[in-house]
């Protein structure tokens, strides 16, 4: 869907709630909407969606000409350094009517516009920005299949490297490197031994010894998305499947990947949130390691690593067809060990479709 599209799409929602328009500055939302990506600065960018569909964006005049190719059709207002930015957004607002803010905007520039434009009443617009974002496009999902599809080659080029000595920010090289050749930008977690108990541990220093789990969580950024991946394993001079490994470890790789499997039997179009996040915590919860299970269950995927819907305890919001969703559950025995399983999902008309599934 091009970014004029999804500006219609956004415009349509804030007619439906009554907004004269919404105000939006750079972040993930500015380029899902304009297509083009503009550093938050000191220096206000803002666009202002307007339920007319007049839309204008008060730029720095350094950045019109960049903006003018990314956005064509839409209105650009540019302010020199020695002008007030605030005070343009306040002339595009003179008409008042109820505006919404995007939800990243920083309190300083929210503040300014209230401030300016006194004659407009403000609101959050949260709800509105998680609905247009939630519901993936047949272009996104591509491109999310393409990510998936760069995570598990990755993977598979990493992991035959693996030797006694390597450390974790080696290994993370290794990930980076291997999604630059793909034109990927990568972000990784490297956990071995007692440090895959952290359930978000930063490669350290830490060397691989035999006889240890090894914990990768990654995933690279491409066409705007990402893929979010992890894979827990047995290190002892190769890697062994879950299957494998000492005792303990193999009770908690089967109680996990169960719980899983537990979650991805309901998960499914008008399923709330919490009762997905339920069925898996529920298996874990029987096994003796509720307690160790210190997260919720996955996050919305997509533009953003974590974005909505959340699969969390307690949440009503129900699954819909477009939903990227992951489901991770994990056991984390400090000083021990720690084991997730994560796969990246689509929520379907009819059910889901498992975007990563691969095995180990």
């Amino acid at each position: 869907m091009s970014a004029t599209a999804r500006r219609e799409r956004a415009r349509e929602e804030t007619r439906r709630s009554g907004w004269a328009g919404a105000l939006v500055t750079p972040g993930v939302n500015f380029e899902y909407l304009t297509g083009a990506a503009i550093d938050r600065s000191e220096r206000l960018t803002c666009l202002g969606l307007s339920a007319t569909g007049a839309d204008w964006i008060v730029c720095p005049a350094f950045e019109a000409e960049r903006l003018s190719e990314a956005c064509p059709g839409v209105d650009l207002d540019p302010w020199e350094e020695t002008q007030d930015p605030f005070a343009a957004v306040a002339r595009r607002l003179a008409n008042g009517g109820t505006w919404a803010f995007e939800p990243t905007t920083s309190y300083h520039d929210a503040a300014r516009i209230e401030g300016a434009a006194a004659g407009s009443r403000f609101v959050d617009g949260a709800e509105v920005f998680e609905r247009i974002r939630r519901a993936k496009d047949e272009g996104e999902i591509a491109a999310l299949r393409r990510a998936i599809a760069a995570a598990w080659e990755v993977h598979n080029a990493v992991v035959p490297r693996l030797a006694v000595g390597v450390t974790e920010k080696e290994v993370a090289g290794w990930i980076a490197d291997e999604f630059a050749t793909r034109g990927y930008e990568a972000w990784s977690l490297v956990q071995f031994g007692a440090g895959s108990a952290v359930p978000h541990g930063e490669p350290s220093d830490r060397s691989l010894k035999r006889g240890q789990p090894v914990l990768l969580d990654w995933g690279g950024w491409g066409e705007g998305v990402t893929a979010d991946l992890t894979r827990t394993t047995w290190w002892d001079g190769q890697s062994i499947p879950p299957e494998g490994g000492p005792d303990e470890f193999r009770r908690v790789a089967d109680v996990v990947r169960e719980a899983q499997r537990a979650a991805l039997e309901l998960a499914a179009p008008g399923v709330s949130c919490g009762a997905v996040d339920e069925a898996a915590r529920s298996v874990i919860r029987k096994a003796g390691w509720g307690e160790r299970f210190t997260h919720r269950l996955g996050h919305g995927l997509g533009h953003e690593i974590h974005e909505p819907p959340y699969l969390v305890a307690g949440s009503e919001v129900k699954l819909a067809p477009g939903d990227v969703v992951t489901v991770e559950p994990g056991v984390y025995l400090p000083g021990k060990f720690g084991f997730r399983w994560e796969d990246d999902v689509l929520i379907t008309e009819n059910g889901i479709d498992v975007l990563s599934h691969r095995g180990v």
